[in-house]
């Protein structure tokens, strides 16, 4: 048995190479399209991706027919459904070859189903098992690493038993994500007030930090008509300090500018009868050692009560262990995840989460203040992230 992956511009190219490789017998399994990845191939046409079989062992009685009958018997080659062939053949003299072709498929995809079905140890097969390989693609379909969708999908089979249905399998899968995502942290208020509570928000440039700070001000300036001060560090960004006054003017909150952080402790102590205060500071390149050693003396200095790093959702994985590797100085933080509405998959939220062993706390999705931000939904992610299977 012979199975492999096709990837092409459209359905035709992607055809020409299965038949090329895997000859006129192959059977099309699944298509489906993929967005290529990239800045620059953004805007480009999705691929199509195909998934191809053919038995190897098998044969195909040819008899000596006719010139219109061998350019049947070609078209035939040539079609992906059975649908499609049955519309292409003349029922009345092709219904012999329409019925060998079927039965053909037929085979095939039986012999698919018995080879990738494992037998247990009494000899019987286990259909838990065949339901969570079709789990396990679907995590790395939806973006989930393929380590972390291993390990979760491992612990499960190692906990279900042979005979299992597929509402027992869903239920483990769904608790270990959702343990392995834990339980949403947000900003936490002090039950007495002693001091202001200082939270700090950083992350890589365009990640949306200041719009993101603007919408929990307004939420707990608004409606837990809490007493707020803001800080902003931003300097680099003439656009982010005005972005930032103009919310400040709307919502009545004092907002201070510092431009070392040798000024964050002076612009905390004027804030000191403010419940919260919220700091705004630079976008960091994680390859720039420079920038981010001013963000260390920042961070060092103002001494906040908790920090929250935020991540874009539409962020390479790759380059998210950049990210999180660069921001390991900090030694506790929350996250924040941005641009749900432009992520292509809840995947990565399972990633990071993974990777960083950190809380998770908001998401936003979109550019409206306050409205696009939320607690992180632990339940839907985990939903989203595990996908559904028909039986």
């Amino acid at each position: 048995m012979k199975i492999k992956r096709y990837m092409g511009k459209d359905m035709q190219e992607v055809m020409l190479k299965v038949k090329f490789d895997l000859g006129s017998n192959a059977i099309i399994l699944n298509t489906r399209k993929i967005k290529q990845k990239g800045f620059l191939k953004f805007f480009n046409r999705p691929l199509v991706e195909v998934l191809a079989a053919v038995d190897e062992t098998a044969t195909i009685p040819r008899q000596d027919v006719s010139s219109p009958k061998k350019e049947l018997l070609s078209r035939v080659e040539e079609t992906e459904t059975v649908s499609e062939i049955s519309q292409q053949y003349d029922k009345k003299d092709n219904m012999f070859d329409l019925e060998m072709k079927i039965n053909q498929i037929g085979e095939l995809l039986q012999k698919i189903y018995s080879d990738i079905k494992p037998q247990n140890k009494t000899g019987q097969r286990s259909e838990s098992y065949n339901i969570l390989d079709i789990f396990e693609n679907n995590l790395i379909a939806n973006n989930v690493d393929r380590s972390v969708a291993a390990e979760i999908i491992g612990r499960v089979r190692n906990s279900v038993s042979n005979d299992a249905n597929i509402n027992e399998v869903a239920t483990k899968i769904y608790n270990e994500i959702s343990e392995l995502l834990g339980e949403a942290r947000t900003i936490e208020m002090q039950t007495e007030k002693d001091s202001a509570k200082v939270v700090i928000f950083v992350g890589p440039t365009g990640v949306g930090k200041t719009t993101t700070l603007a919408k929990l001000a307004a939420i707990f300036s608004i409606n837990y008509k809490k007493n707020l001060g803001i800080i902003t560090s931003d300097t680099y960004r003439i656009a982010a300090v005005e972005q930032l006054k103009t919310y400040t003017e709307i919502l009545g909150i004092p907002i201070k500018v510092i431009y070392s952080p040798e000024e964050i402790q002076e612009a905390i102590s004027s804030f000191q009868d403010k419940d919260l205060i919220l700091i705004d500071t630079a976008g960091r390149s994680h390859k720039d050692e420079k920038q981010f050693e001013e963000l260390k003396q920042i961070i060092e200095l103002g001494n906040p009560d908790e920090v929250f790093l935020l991540i874009s959702s539409t962020t390479d994985y790759n380059v998210c262990k950049e990210i999180v590797q660069s921001y390991s100085f900090i030694k506790d933080y929350k996250i924040i995840i941005t641009k749900m509405d432009e992520g292509t998959s809840p995947g990565m939220i399972l990633n990071i989460k993974n990777l960083t062993k950190n809380s998770l706390s908001y998401i936003t999705v979109g550019q409206s203040v306050p409205d696009d931000i939320e607690v992180i939904d632990i339940s839907s992610i985990a939903k989203n992230v595990m996908g559904s299977i028909r039986t």
